[in-house]
């Protein structure tokens, strides 16, 4: 295969790097997007085994279209994962939605004036795809095509309570994320395909994580959950290996309807092993001196339709048993270094 050069955002962050290893080591060369020059030598170390394949641009600032210009010169493809995380600010418009909806139609503006640019994939959330209540009792139904179904207003108030209202901005801010993509596709009808992608709850090894204490994003949430009398989210994982591998499926798995969004569900299910019932046991069966809390029975977790990233981009999805084991496997590793 000739080296196609890869434009990589998000590189570092949790499912980022797990993306440009597999891109990497599935041939292609990457061109790294990083906010600031300190964050180079590590990517540096990080990638270092394929290294003559990776360059890397400074882009401060992902929602000025203009900053791409150079960035995007003889690239192929576009892998776009920068995005605000849960819980990192407290103005919505300008700390969650403004950087993930100006951010990605940057992104799309930019691709559009190259020629080269075959396709744009682009990381969402599951969160997508339900309605904001989805968490908290409401209705957790999550399938393709139903976002610009989904009633989400960007004035709305958030709850009061600080873990509450960083959850809420953040599914808020992928719901409008994603309808942008939406709707920019609609009116601009690109010559690339536009591919989104929505993980469930991404679990497994974080690279960038060096401590015991440095656990943060969704593998946080399973941290929270495992020393909890009762989980606070539903069990509906996906292997963070699992989310890189459709990266690099979608770059160049042949596609129906070139001018429509193709979405796909990446989540595994109960029949791979996913429920809180089978978690709490599988810890504390074969980690007992992590002293988790959880156990007992739980109610089985919501079904996710997620067949069509199984046959078109043929992942099978691992067990939960290999996913919560490369995570807690990767806590005491760190534990035994103090």
């Amino acid at each position: 295969m000739s080296q196609s050069l890869v434009f990589i955002t998000g590189s570092t962050g949790f499912i980022g790097s797990h993306v440009v290893i597999q891109t990497l080591e599935a041939g292609y060369k990457v061109r790294l997007s990083v906010r600031k020059e300190s964050q180079i030598e590590g990517l540096k170390k990080l990638f270092s085994k394929h290294i003559s394949n990776v360059d890397f641009v400074v882009i401060p600032d992902l929602s000025i279209s203009s900053a791409f210009d150079s960035a995007l010169k003889d690239v192929d493809y576009v892998l776009h994962l920068a995005s605000p995380m849960p819980g990192k600010g407290e103005d919505f418009k300008k700390e969650y939605l403004q950087p993930a909806v100006q951010g990605t139609t940057s992104v799309l503006n930019a691709a559009k004036k190259f020629s080269t640019i075959k396709r744009v994939v682009i990381v969402s959330s599951i969160l997508a795809l339900v309605q904001l209540d989805a968490l908290t009792g409401g209705k957790f139904e999550p399938r393709e095509g139903r976002n610009q179904e989904i009633s989400v207003d960007p004035d709305m108030e958030f709850p009061a309570d600080p873990m509450a209202s960083g959850g809420a901005k953040y599914h808020a801010s992928k719901l409008l994320a994603h309808r942008a993509t939406l709707e920019w596709v609609a009116e601009n009808k690109p010559h690339f395909v536009v591919i989104t992608l929505h993980p469930s709850f991404v679990f497994g090894r974080n690279l960038s994580q060096t401590s015991p204490d440095g656990v943060d994003g969704t593998n946080a949430m399973l941290w929270g959950c495992l020393y909890s009398e009762k989980p606070f989210i539903p069990a509906v994982g996906v292997d963070v290996r699992d989310v890189a591998l459709a990266h690099v499926r979608a770059l160049e798995t042949k596609l129906n309807g070139n001018n429509e969004v193709q979405e796909f569900v990446l989540s595994a299910s109960e029949k791979d092993g996913w429920s809180w019932t089978n978690i709490a046991k599988f810890a504390q069966e074969k980690y007992p001196g992590l002293g988790t809390k959880l156990e007992g029975s739980f109610d089985a977790p919501p079904p996710v339709e997620s067949r069509r990233a199984q046959e078109i981009l043929g992942i099978r999805w691992k067990r939960m048993e290999d996913t919560i084991a490369s995570f807690l496997d990767h806590q005491l590793e760190l534990r035994a270094q103090l």
